[in-house]
């Protein structure tokens, strides 16, 4: 597959991730592959109107002819989008879904440490932590002193404790996502999520209680983040 002549927009390997398109007067247009020498309008090929709405998996970026330009897939199809022409109001990170094995607070905390790892690039089992887990989980609990596993592995931490929302919605846009804990979500009372993106009126997150994509309105993840003392992380 032929690139982009490009600079590196970021040092670290693009983890992958979903947008959608802007809602714009005229059409929406991507460039093949192939078509990177010249961008002129033979070369701008039409977005199919029956793909407007959908997300479109995002593998990389790129600096071309002034432009930020996103590496996308949809179903059959892909080229690269013009940055300018997605929503800064949608991003849901590629982070597969893994449940919880049982119902205990342990396999669901190293369940939601586990998939925060994995969107890292982060190849561990749950066997490699789940005695840093147990020690953590008996001693205090709190997310924050999990900072030295989370920092031997990823090389960072960031604390997230009772931010407001605009600052979660921008570590997402870093393509980060977030540990959160919850109270009262799914009858528990207490658990852990793993919030992998939003839009404008919801929140979609990975449940190791469920395994699977799941979503919730701003104030519903407000009433339970704050049930679970706001607490977050994230590297």
């Amino acid at each position: 597959m032929r690139r982009l002549e490009k600079t590196t927009i970021a040092n670290e390997k693009t983890s992958r991730f979903f947008v959608r398109l802007r809602r714009i007067p005229g059409e929406h247009w991507y460039l093949a592959n192939g078509n990177e020498k010249n961008v002129n309008p033979k070369n701008k090929i039409k977005v199919p109107d029956s793909i407007k709405a959908q997300d479109f998996l995002i593998d990389e970026i790129s600096f071309f002819n002034k432009l930020v330009w996103y590496h996308f897939t949809c179903g059959d199809l892909e080229g690269w989008l013009p940055k300018r022409n997605i929503r800064k109001t949608f991003r849901r990170l590629d982070v597969e879904p893994i449940k919880q094995p049982t119902q205990s607070d342990i396999d669901n905390q190293c369940t939601a440490i586990l998939m925060l790892l994995n969107s890292a690039g982060i190849n561990v089992d749950v066997s490699d932590i789940r005695d840093k887990v147990e020690k953590w989980h008996a001693q205090s609990g709190t997310l924050m002193d999990l900072s030295d596993l989370i920092i031997s592995l990823t090389h960072s931490i960031r604390d997230l404790n009772g931010v407001d929302f605009r600052k979660l919605d921008k570590q997402l846009l870093r393509r980060r996502p977030i540990l959160v804990k919850v109270a009262g979500l799914d009858n528990l009372k207490s658990s852990l999520i793993l919030l992998t993106g939003f839009n404008r009126k919801l929140y979609y997150y990975n449940d190791p209680w469920t395994g699977k994509l799941e979503s919730i309105s701003q104030n519903h993840l407000r009433k339970h983040w704050k049930r679970g003392n706001l607490e977050a992380i994230s590297y």
